[in-house]
């Protein structure tokens, strides 16, 4: 029921309205006019048992207001963006030429593409990863919680100026990608005086400290610190790619660095690709592209070239993936061992001079990394490349002597520093990478798919050592996680269980205390590295069944068998394998003991197949090269 409606013209009643009053007329409920009050057009008050009645008064009048001033700020944010956008086209038209302006032929999608393909991607579905990625897919789903929003402005000048000093000091060293002086000059200074910053300085300053904030030994803060500054660098992600010069490959490569921390943040096969395609665009790789110019720009363009030399062609070999680019395709020379300083003041002078003693801020370090990776290239390309061309026999046991030696001779001319604050300085660091080049030399190759006593023994040693030079730098506290150090140090554990699973008297040589031990000091080292992370307690889990396995064979095993168990070995090494001498050789049998998906004794076996199901096949990538 409608309250008395009101007239038009006041003291007016019109003989509608009149009938109207002297009858009960129901409301149909009707709004905002119901229906008796439309008919008379009389304006019409809602009864109060008709309304929802609210406890507290209505604040639709205040939210109106509020979306309102809200729809006047995002109209004002949009110009201001659109503005900025402009300013910022203007300035990179208006910057006179240097070694940021390199011109390139990208294409203009660039940008776009490679914003979707930076970060990380998802999986196709439907599709055998295990076949195709090796040990990579045990970390598809080391996911943590989201980082809540977090603001960075609330840090003080030293608190940017500390991490950026951190980043330089330990991070440097073995990726030397940005000049110290000039970081700080053109970007951090401007950045933290709100000034004269150039497009990339809010990029840069943020993934700098993001890298930087990895290093500290509060694990937790850390990575909550790490993702909040990351967050803030891509925010300015699309400035980056639209650059398509010089600073962007740098750029890229921080990322890739980043990355080694933070794997489901960044897709490092996809961004790594992007940076030397983009190194590579600009003839980066070639000498003829410095000799006109000056020493500071010459060896800046040498070390962001090296640098992306050097990350993907860990990440090829790791995923089993082509390298980027071949050996002999490159002519550009190594970078000179100087640190910044020094080149600062031979940008000065006509005659750039190395010294020869090295310095923990010079570059020997990032020198000797180089000649590892193209020592590991060398070795993927002649043993595990799947398109790679078989020598004879004879040809490959000479190719892999001169590889040893060089290794051998790599590791004895290590520089060597005074308490160096870089772990990639550190002593274990080069034993590290050292027994990582020997398992990729050694272990089961396509070129040699059994290998012999002697090469399982060496795989064995240098798993341990490994091990042994991990728990060295954890002990002191100087390592961290990264997703390169828990791959280390799980495929390193799962080829001493696989040499002990194939060769009988290297399980007698140890005997079974010392791989109890082993194994122990594997898992302790593994559960702290990982710090609680899902990945850790996964492979933790597979390396102690695989462990058990081991240890039980003590207690069954004929102790007069002394060959090597080929059957095994076949079946874990290569079982995918398909051998091409097998169309010129009738005769070649590539399994001897039968069908290569044949369990050798269930119960001691059946704990490998987590291995295949979780992600891993040594006979369809190498999974050794990439070093922590």
């Amino acid at each position: 029921m409608s309250e008395m409606p009101t007239t038009k013209a006041k003291g007016q009643l019109t003989p509608e309205l009149q009938k109207l009053l002297l009858t009960k007329t129901q409301c149909d409920g009707k709004v905002p006019i119901c229906g008796p009050c439309a008919a008379v057009e009389a304006t019409c008050v809602m009864s109060d048992r008709l309304m929802v009645q609210h406890a507290n008064n209505c604040e639709c009048d205040s939210l109106r207001t509020q979306l309102a001033a809200a729809e006047r700020r995002a109209t004002e944010l949009s110009q201001k963006c659109h503005q900025l956008e402009f300013q910022i086209a203007e300035t990179l038209k208006s910057v006179p030429p240097t070694i940021s302006d390199i011109p390139t032929s990208s294409s203009p999608m660039i940008a776009q593409t490679a914003t979707e393909l930076c970060l990380l991607n998802g999986q196709l579905s439907g599709m055998n990863r295990s076949s195709m990625s090796s040990a990579w897919e045990l970390w598809g789903d080391d996911t943590d919680m989201e980082m809540p929003e977090s603001n960075r402005t609330g840090l003080d000048r030293d608190a940017y100026v500390n991490l950026a000093t951190e980043f330089f000091d330990k991070r440097w060293p073995y990726l030397p990608v940005l000049h110290r002086q000039s970081f700080f000059d053109q970007h951090l200074i401007p950045f933290l005086n709100q000034r004269g910053m150039g497009p990339l300085s809010n990029f840069l300053v943020n993934v700098v400290c993001a890298i930087a904030s990895t290093e500290t030994s509060n694990q937790q803060k850390g990575h909550e610190d790490s993702r909040a500054f990351f967050r803030e660098a891509v925010k300015d992600l699309h400035l980056v790619m639209a650059s398509e010069n010089f600073e962007c490959i740098q750029c890229l490569l921080l990322m890739c660095i980043y990355g080694h921390n933070e794997p489901q943040s960044v897709n490092i096969w996809y961004t790594i690709g992007l940076a030397l395609n983009l190194a590579i665009g600009i003839n980066l790789h070639r000498k003829e592209s410095i000799s006109t110019q000056d020493t500071m720009t010459a060896e800046m363009c040498k070390r962001v070239f090296w640098c992306a030399y050097v990350i993907n062609c860990s990440m090829a070999i790791n995923m089993g993936r082509p390298l980027g680019i071949q050996e002999s395709d490159i002519s550009m020379p190594l970078p000179l061992q100087m640190t910044d300083t020094q080149l600062d003041e031979a940008s000065h002078s006509p005659h750039a001079e190395e010294t020869f003693i090295p310095h923990v801020a010079d570059t020997s370090t990032f020198i000797h990394i180089i000649k590892l990776r193209r020592i590991n290239a060398a070795v993927y390309t002649t043993f595990h490349s799947i398109g790679s061309r078989l020598a004879e026999a004879a040809e490959l046991d000479r190719l892999r002597s001169t590889y040893f030696m060089e290794l051998n001779q790599w590791r004895i001319t290590a520089p060597l520093y005074i308490q160096p604050l870089s772990t990639f300085q550190s002593t274990e660091w080069f034993q590290i990478a050292y027994h990582h080049a020997v398992l990729s030399l050694y272990r089961p190759s396509r070129a040699i798919p059994l290998p012999s006593p002697d090469n399982l023994r060496l795989c064995t040693d240098s798993a341990i050592g490994l091990i042994s030079s991990y728990s060295a730098l954890y002990a002191r506290n100087r390592i961290r996680y990264t997703f390169v150090a828990i791959h280390s140090l799980f495929m390193a554990a799962v080829t001493m269980l696989y040499s002990l699973r194939a060769f009988a008297p290297l399980r007698r040589e140890l005997t079974k205390p010392v791989i109890r031990t082993n194994i122990f000091t594997f898992l302790t080292l593994f559960r702290g590295i990982c710090d609680g992370r899902t990945v850790g307690e996964k492979c933790c889990g597979i390396v102690e069944r695989l462990g058990d396995s081991i240890l039980s064979i003590f207690d069954n095993e004929d102790q007069t068998y002394t060959d090597i168990d080929t059957e095994f070995q076949t079946w874990f090494g290569l079982q995918t394998h398909t051998f091409p001498s097998q169309a010129s050789d009738p005769g070649f049998e590539p399994y001897p003991h039968g069908s290569p998906s044949h369990f050798p004794d269930v119960s001691f076996d059946l704990p490998w197949a987590d291995l295949f199901t979780q992600g891993i096949d040594m006979g369809t990538a190498d999974v050794w090269s990439f070093v922590f």
